[in-house]
């Protein structure tokens, strides 16, 4: 241990404080009774403030060892993860004494494994995250090694690597390592080569023109020459597909291609070759943008549903495209290459998961343009409630305020014999019991529901109840088995029973089945609905049901009678008939619209008034939409907002001209439309910034540029990936007009990226783009430049093949510092608030009362056990034997105490003698004692 002074001269104010004190306490007689522990104190305290002044610190010699194992577990090296895990246990399992050792896994990031530890115990890695293993940061493994390492020990780094870095330098860190005494080991990992071939890059034009031939170059790499099939794909369409022959090394292909619409295109390669280890790198995706007029996409569910509106798009010479529901668009990059989409008549369910689930961000974040125009299954007859295209449109589905639909008591009435059994792939009871469970979800709160299942006997499954718990409901009706055959007229005759009583203003039943029933004579059930109030509706599946009998149970029952060979339909029409039953969702009248308020959308059209319309679907405006036009009973016909970005439009009414055939001859009609398109879609201008977008291995370089220089504007990307996780990223200002980011993708594929440009929490401009993400460069050839081999040379470490050479060498000990600087403050800090209290709170007087009173109390107790004992002691005394020398002695000391007494104090004799008495009265036991000894001597 070695003693080290950094400011000693701070050591010379000690002694001449000391001289200082002495000096101040000159009078020693004083000093010694009243401050001698003051000043001991403060000398004590200034002695420590400079002995901290001075920097001492106490150096020892540390010969613990640390070392670091250090290993790759990226997809390059994952063949050798087992080797790797018994390389480290055997190690771990030899390491001697005064060594601890820690396990470190490394990929694209890093994990401690273990814990630094003198244990010889190594249970293996763990499952490691596949975004650790996507790529090779040696850099960043040792950075953060280095940051591991306890201070107090010399350290050891092994690195297990196959050296194929692709993100960061590993020679950066050869400083810190050299700068830190590491002794840095590697076990490099020799891989045996495998046949292997991939698609390296697939170059494109970035922008090209709508019918011009562009060209796709593909680049394929091949350590071993072979023949492979390439094919290549444009969006979801095969583009074409050759056979090629694939020498070894570098090898490009050229595939001519013409675009005919226009947007963002991607496109993907795929190579099968005949030879090959690993499939990751078998496939490319990149993109393009074919550049045109802004294009509309009319979505129908039925042909001919958006006649009037193709004839408008014509008439203007728009771009646009027609295609059926059920070929919707399924991601979001899709949606993005259109600048509106219009549904025309289109019920939710025959539209796929993916527009549903992707309308909302395609509107609110990416600014998109979402309308819809009605009909007998659109709004809350298409399903729409409760989804996307309610949060989206500027209308609720169910009505509200004044036209809220009453209480309404549901009855359904459900077929579950044993032919109900049947059915391709799913039973049709399944159907029906999931039509049930839609119905369930669609009533409000207030509303009732009973579910009575029938064969050829009936049960209440639900008993007519509140609707609240829906769960429960749910849970009972999926609970109905098929059973029996089929009898309806109990059935039926239970279910009018049940809701005649109830206090509902609109009471419904819904019958299903797909038999028949010999019974005909329904007059009593029907006559009882009629007298309640009491409305029926039947659904009839497959051919062997009484579709004649049903018709007309439904057309006495003040229903309706619906027919279905597609057992997919039953729970839209389940959903469908609970709106249909209150008679207040679909309107079938003629009116004249009533403008109710002015807008954009009006210009030019709204002077010389609207023609009639002969129906519309019922809904209820949101509170922040505009209310354009308006029915004759005040419902929505055209309404309008701005959601997030985009913007929607509701039309109640049809464009395939039922209701709306008198906006065929209105000469307004394409002005109006024409209108409506342009406010939708011309929400913010293209090409006011520049967008670039440079891939580094998992980042995602974006740099934007803009002519608006404002102080306060900010830019912010957005990022939403395939499966519709998103991204929010605000962009750095690098100077005037440029911002920048930095993104982390986690997943190859492709990124919808949208900028927006805010200003005073406005957003002013905003662009959409598409980022296209590669698999991983692990699964490409490595270019050896001797990295790991440079790294071991400039910090001068070694190779090594074995276990058995990593603890061989031993490391120098290292000098551990102790800064004794905080210690000595401390000390003298509590010495410093001791001394105050010592002099504030008046100690020393304090303990001086104590001790008077502990003296007092002692001598008390002392005369007190005397007077107790002082019968006994002269009975002791008459019993000791030499009485007469005792006495002679007890004169002898009384004589001598009498001279002493006389010198002190003036008394006078008699009170002299009498004392003499009494003390020899009172003589203490310890006295006679001493006497008692000196007699056996003698």
């Amino acid at each position: 241990m070695n003693l080290e002074i950094i400011r000693p001269i701070f050591l010379l104010l000690i002694p001449v404080f000391i001289a200082i004190v002495i000096y101040t306490f000159k009078d020693l007689k004083t000093f010694r009774k009243k401050n001698t522990l003051t000043a001991v104190s403060r000398i004590i305290i200034f002695t420590l403030l400079c002995l901290a002044l001075s920097g001492i610190t106490i150096k020892l010699n540390i010969k613990d060892t640390s070392t670091l194992f250090l290993f790759d577990v990226s997809e390059s090296n994952k063949e050798f993860q087992e080797e790797g895990e018994k390389f480290i246990k055997e190690s771990i399992e030899g390491m001697p004494k005064k060594n601890k050792a820690a396990v470190m896994v490394f990929g694209d990031g890093t994990i401690l494994e273990k814990f630094f530890s003198n244990g010889n115990a190594f249970n293996g890695i763990s499952d490691v995250p596949l975004s650790t293993s996507t790529s090779t940061n040696i850099e960043d493994a040792i950075t953060k090694a280095l940051l591991t390492f306890p201070e107090e020990s010399a350290k050891r780094l092994v690195i297990i690597t196959d050296g194929e870095e692709n993100k960061g330098s590993l020679l950066k860190t050869a400083a810190s390592l050299e700068t830190q005494d590491v002794e840095v080991k590697v076990y490099k990992v020799n891989k045996s080569e495998k046949s292997e071939v991939y698609v390296d890059k697939v170059s494109i034009p970035e922008r090209i023109n709508i019918g011009d031939e562009f060209s796709v170059v593909i680049a394929i790499e091949s350590n071993v020459k072979t023949s492979a099939k390439v094919s290549l794909y444009s969006d979801r369409t095969k583009k074409a597909e050759q056979s090629v022959d694939v020498e070894k090394g570098k090898n490009n292909f050229i595939f001519k291609d013409i675009q005919d619409s226009g947007g963002f295109k991607s496109y993907k390669v795929v190579i099968e070759p005949t030879l090959d280890s690993e499939v990751k790198n078998n496939e490319y995706i990149t993109f393009t943008n074919a550049k045109e007029k802004p294009k509309i996409l009319l979505i129908e569910s039925k042909d001919g549903e958006g006649r009037e509106l193709e004839n408008i798009f014509s008439t203007l010479s728009m771009n646009y495209k027609k295609i059926n529901s059920k070929e919707a668009p399924r991601s979001l990059k899709e949606m993005l290459e259109f600048k509106s989409i219009i549904t025309a008549n289109a019920h939710i369910d025959d539209i796929n998961k993916g527009f549903v689930d992707n309308l909302e961000d395609y509107v609110k974040e990416y600014a998109g343009s979402f309308i819809a125009t009605g009909g007998e299954d659109s709004f809350a007859l298409g399903g729409y409630l409760n989804t996307s295209f309610e949060k989206v449109l500027p209308v609720y589905m169910d009505m509200r305020g004044k036209k809220e639909i009453p209480k309404m008591a549901l009855a359904l009435v459900i077929d579950h014999s044993g032919s109900m059994g049947g059915g391709e792939n799913i039973t049709k009871l399944a159907l029906a019991k999931e039509a049930a469970e839609k119905a369930v979800e669609t009533l409000r709160p207030i509303d009732d529901i009973g579910v009575l299942a029938f064969d050829d006997s009936f049960n209440w499954i639900v008993p007519i109840k509140s609707s609240k718990d829906k769960e429960d409901i749910k849970s009972k009706i999926r609970a109905i088995d098929v059973n029996g055959g089929t009898s309806i007229y109990p059935a039926l005759k239970e279910a009018y029973d049940g809701l005649k009583n109830n206090d509902a203003k609109i009471k419904h039943i819904i019958l299903l089945t797909d038999g028949q029933d010999g019974f005909k004579q329904y007059d009593d059930v029907l006559s009882t609905g009629t007298d309640e109030k009491i409305t029926l509706s039947t659904v009839s599946v497959g051919s062997d049901a009484d579709k004649a009998l049903l018709q007309s149970l439904a057309s006495l029952g003040g229903g309706r009678s619906y027919h279905t060979d597609i057992y997919t339909d039953i729970p839209r029409i389940f959903a469908k008939e609970i709106f249909l039953s209150s008679k207040s969702y679909l309107n079938n009248r003629e009116f004249t619209p009533k403008l109710t308020s002015p807008h954009n959308i009006l210009n030019g059209v709204a002077k010389e008034g609207f023609p009639t319309l002969l129906g519309y679907v019922g809904s209820s405006a949101k509170e922040t939409s505009s209310i354009i036009l308006s029915s004759d009973e005040d419902d929505p016909i055209l309404t309008a907002w701005q959601y997030g970005l985009g913007r929607s439009v509701a039309w109640n009414s049809d464009m395939a001209g039922r209701w709306g055939k008198n906006l065929s001859s209105w000469n307004k009609t394409t002005k109006l439309w024409e209108n409506i398109l342009n406010w939708s879609i011309e929400n913010y201008a293209d090409g006011e910034g520049i967008i670039s977008v440079n891939i580094t291995g998992k980042q995602a370089f974006i740099e934007y540029e803009t002519k608006n220089k404002g102080e306060s504007q900010k830019v912010n990307a957005l990022v939403t990936s395939e499966k519709g996780e998103k991204v929010d990223l605000d962009l750095e200002a690098t100077k005037p007009g440029k911002y920048s980011g930095v993104l982390e993708l986690k997943e190859t594929g492709f990124y919808s990226l949208n900028i927006r440009e805010v200003e005073e929490e406005k957003v002013i401009n905003s662009q959409n783009t598409t980022i296209a993400m590669q698999y991983s460069p692990e699964y490409k050839f490595f270019k050896d430049e001797g990295a790991l081999d440079k790294l071991v040379e400039e910090t001068k470490g070694t190779f090594v093949k074995s276990s058995d050479e990593i603890f061989n060498s031993s490391l120098e000990s290292i000098w551990s510092r102790i800064d004794l600087t905080n210690i000595l403050l401390s000390m003298s800090l509590v010495l410093f608030i001791i001394d105050i209290a010592y002099r504030r709170l008046n100690l020393n007087t304090k303990l001086l009362k104590v001790k008077e009173k502990t003296d007092k109390q002692y001598k008390k107790t002392k005369n007190s056990f005397k007077n107790k004992h002082k019968d006994n002691i002269k009975v002791k005394l008459e019993k000791v034997p030499n009485k007469d020398f005792v006495k002679s002695n007890l004169n002898t000391l009384d004589k001598t105490k009498n001279q002493n007494s006389k010198k002190d104090v003036d008394t006078s004799k008699d009170n002299k003698k009498q004392n003499l008495s009494e003390k020899s009265k009172t003589l203490d036991t310890s006295s006679l004692l001493r006497k008692k000894e000196e007699r056996n001597k003698y």
